[in-house]
């Protein structure tokens, strides 16, 4: 049978329709060159490479992209080439930061530079498949998918994420908080998104998709959307869009969800199944559709809660997404005024002026959203007992410390901004390259100087190595499980000492002396499942086989756990003992692998192992 021959420009046509969801229409369109003529003609097409070019980069530095094209003459095949070229260059630094503990702060200035050029390719890195241990799928067997180091490759991946976000976050604070204070709502609430390595744009991307939505819900339900067209009623229009949006699962949260810190987070408060939120929230979303129609629309510092100014020739109106109240127009100052006592509880109603009950800038907005977060790390600290919510306290406090000392300049009382652990390439990154120089010198000074010290103790650490051959008996070693003898939590080491190197006020609170041991036997730093990093004694510890539940909840209560390992090491046993360590954990503890496999090995019945233990806590 002979295949026919089609005109190169029909195979072209063919090829602008391949799908784009993954690397497969590519790696079609790469097979197309290396085959006949014909084939190869119509994969050199620059357009069927545009798709694949649009859905595979969606970031990018606005200028350098512009020059690009510009270069290429929307060539999109080449175009593609060199955004891969790029993405190559920037994996290659990702990896050098991985695998090298030193110095790493000045090679992150590699991948800063690329910037969001590199942003898509990162992002890819960053969701790449796990060990199936980590995933809730023990069980299963076909790891086949899932890349070497996959868990320190998606840390270190996120990492980079974050840095480049918080850079460009800075900076929007920084013009927030400017006298000129240009910063669209939308653009400066995003920017919270930072601080858990998500973009302005990722955000923009994800309400572009609820604007399509509520847009053919506006349509079916024959909305005039047309301001030219006699039809249209901006009030109903308004109405509906608070309809169609309380359809989709935009609505206030109750008195518990109502509190949850990622309902001040719109990378969290934008997804299904997360709508249910705070005013401010609803009216960031009700904003943004409404910015979209055209209309004008802004939110409002409203005393008790957030509303939206919406303008108009007939009059400007209120908004609320909280309820099904019709809009209020600003001039009815008995309606405002019943209104603010409805949320204020019947109490002295504020005065309302034009400052209440007009358009509010972002500075406001922003400032009243910290407010927000603080009050919700405390109400999660005293309620939520989920262990991730202790990286999210975390990480919140940290984004407040970045951005206050750009508005409480002139009120500055010395509390300066100390990254967490899960973000640990953002002292010179972030706060020396991009906050310091926005601050004046009595802030800049102090900060510089923390941050330096920081710096010079983090060159220190990462040339330490800790040897077996240079300490006396340490029993256990990095990557064991365990459980706590005492407190009964499950705990995996990521570190140790020969003896107890915490200070003195440490030792006396914790009672170390008080131990059978004291402060003269090893010391074990390491992840706890309720999301705590502990220091423990050797005799309280219990050696445990993890069960998939351990790990899960191992990894997921600390970012940083994917950091240090990899997966579950392969000792050759039914039931893996230990878990196996990341390229850095190696070079710090050189030995520790072939201790840690022998160890294992020698104590395969380990229920012996725990009953011999505890008997020996016990004496």
């Amino acid at each position: 049978m002979t295949i026919p021959t089609f005109p190169v420009e029909i195979y072209s046509e063919i090829l602008k329709h391949i799908p784009t969801t993954d690397d497969s229409g590519v790696k079609l369109l790469l097979a197309f060159l290396q085959s006949n003529s014909r084939l190869r003609a119509a994969a050199l097409a620059p357009e069927v490479w545009e798709p694949h070019y649009h859905a595979r980069y969606v970031h990018s530095v606005e200028e350098r992209e512009r020059q690009r094209r510009d270069a290429a003459g929307n060539n999109w095949r080449q175009l593609y080439i060199q955004r891969r070229t790029l993405d190559r260059k920037a994996l290659q630094s990702l990896d050098e930061i991985r695998k090298d503990r030193r110095d790493r702060h000045n090679k992150v200035a590699t991948i800063t530079d690329f910037s969001f050029d590199i942003w898509d390719a990162i992002r890819q890195e960053s969701r790449i498949p796990i060990p199936l241990c980590f995933r809730g799928s023990y069980g299963e067997q076909d790891e086949s998918a899932v890349p070497p180091d996959a868990l320190p490759r998606q840390f270190w991946a996120n990492t980079i994420l974050g840095v480049i976000a918080r850079r460009q976050a800075v900076g929007i604070w920084g013009r927030t908080f400017s006298e000129q204070g240009d910063v669209p709502f939308e653009e400066a609430l995003a920017s919270l998104s930072s601080v858990y390595s998500v973009s302005v744009k990722e955000i923009t991307v994800m309400l572009d998709d609820i604007f399509e939505h509520c847009k053919q819900e506006l349509q079916k339900l024959a909305v005039c959307l047309d301001p030219n067209d006699s039809a249209y009623d901006l009030w109903e229009l308004c109405i509906q869009i608070r309809s169609v949006l309380r359809d989709m699962g935009f609505r206030v949260a109750n008195s518990h969800r109502f509190s949850r810190l990622f309902s001040q987070f719109p990378h969290s408060f934008l997804l299904p199944g997360h709508r249910d939120t705070i005013p401010m929230s609803l009216i960031y979303v009700f904003v943004s559709i409404c910015t979209r129609l055209g209309i004008n629309a802004s939110p409002v510092n409203f005393p008790g809660s957030v509303l939206a100014h919406v303008a108009s020739s007939d009059g400007n109106i209120l908004f609320d997404m909280c309820s099904a109240r019709r809009p209020l127009r600003t001039s009815n100052t008995a309606d405002l005024q019943s209104f603010v006592r409805s949320q204020v509880g019947g109490a002295t109603v504020t005065v309302l002026n034009e400052e209440s009950t007009g358009p509010a800038d972002s500075a406001t907005m922003l400032s009243r959203a910290f407010n927000n977060i603080m009050s919700f790390i405390r109400f999660e600290r005293m309620h939520d007992e989920d262990p991730a919510s202790l990286e999210r306290r975390e990480k919140s406090f940290y984004l407040i410390t970045l951005c206050r000392l750009l508005f409480i300049q002139n009120q500055f009382d010395g509390l300066l901004p100390s990254p967490p652990h899960t973000m640990p390439l953002d002292d010179r990154a972030v706060i020396l390259d991009v906050l310091a120089p926005l601050l004046p010198e009595h802030i800049r000074s102090p900060l510089q100087d923390a941050c330096e010290e920081r710096l010079r103790d983090a060159a220190v650490k990462s040339t330490k190595v800790y040897s077996r051959k240079d300490v006396g008996k340490v029993d256990y070693f990095v990557g064991l499980c365990f459980r706590h003898t005492e407190f009964q939590y499950t705990g995996c080491i990521f570190g140790w000492d020969a003896t107890c190197n915490a200070s003195e006020e440490w030792i006396r609170e914790m009672k170390v002396d008080r131990l059978k041991h004291g402060r003269d036997q090893p010391f074990y730093v390491a992840y706890a499942d309720d999301a705590h990093s502990r220091y423990v004694a050797q005799e309280n510890i219990i050696p445990v086989v993890p069960s998939e539940a351990d790990l899960r909840r191992l990894y997921l209560s600390r970012s940083a756990f994917g950091r240090n390992f990899t997966g579950l090491a392969d000792d050759g046993l039914a039931h893996p003992g230990r878990l196996s360590m990341s390229d850095e954990m190696r070079a710090v503890y050189p030995d520790d692998d072939d201790f840690g496999r022998k160890w294992v090995q020698e104590n395969r019945n380990w229920e012996c192992v725990q009953v011999r233990i505890r008997r020996n806590s016990s004496h």
